[in-house]
């Protein structure tokens, strides 16, 4: 008798253990992140287009260097774009100096919500790459 509870007591542990392991994988699917944009029926993009998002760069950029420093050059800031258009998880994919790296996420943490990207018709949470340019113009 002892062993039919101990049975049954096992079986539920497996058949509960089997069920939380379901909703994981399901919650975990709910949770990728797509990197192939050409895989996306629409690309996410900052409200108002590329045109709006430089912009917004022109607007909060500054240049954080005091006195005459000739650094000039590209950093790529990518960023996951989520299913309501927030920007997380923000990581600097090419260095150019720390304080314009600083300077470029500062600001793109500044950023409104974008439009989500979608796949297959459904909002999806998607890897996105920005370079930003830092010149000094004469």
């Amino acid at each position: 008798m002892k062993w039919l509870y101990l049975t049954l007591i096992f079986s539920m542990f497996l058949i509960i253990a089997n069920g939380q392991a379901k909703q994981s994988k399901r919650h975990s699917k709910d949770n990728i992140i797509i990197t192939n944009l050409n895989s996306l029926d629409r690309k996410p993009k900052f409200p108002g287009g590329d045109e709006a998002f430089y912009k917004f760069l022109g607007k909060n950029l500054k240049w954080p260097f005091h006195g005459d420093i000739d650094v000039q050059g590209r950093v790529l800031i990518s960023f996951v774009v989520e299913k309501d258009g927030s920007l997380t998880n923000f990581k600097v994919e090419k260095k150019l100096w720390p304080e314009l790296d600083a300077e470029a996420l500062r600001v793109l943490k500044k950023s409104p919500k974008w439009i989500p990207g979608k796949q297959n018709g459904k909002l999806v949470r998607v890897r996105y790459t920005v370079p930003i340019n830092f010149t000094i113009n004469d």
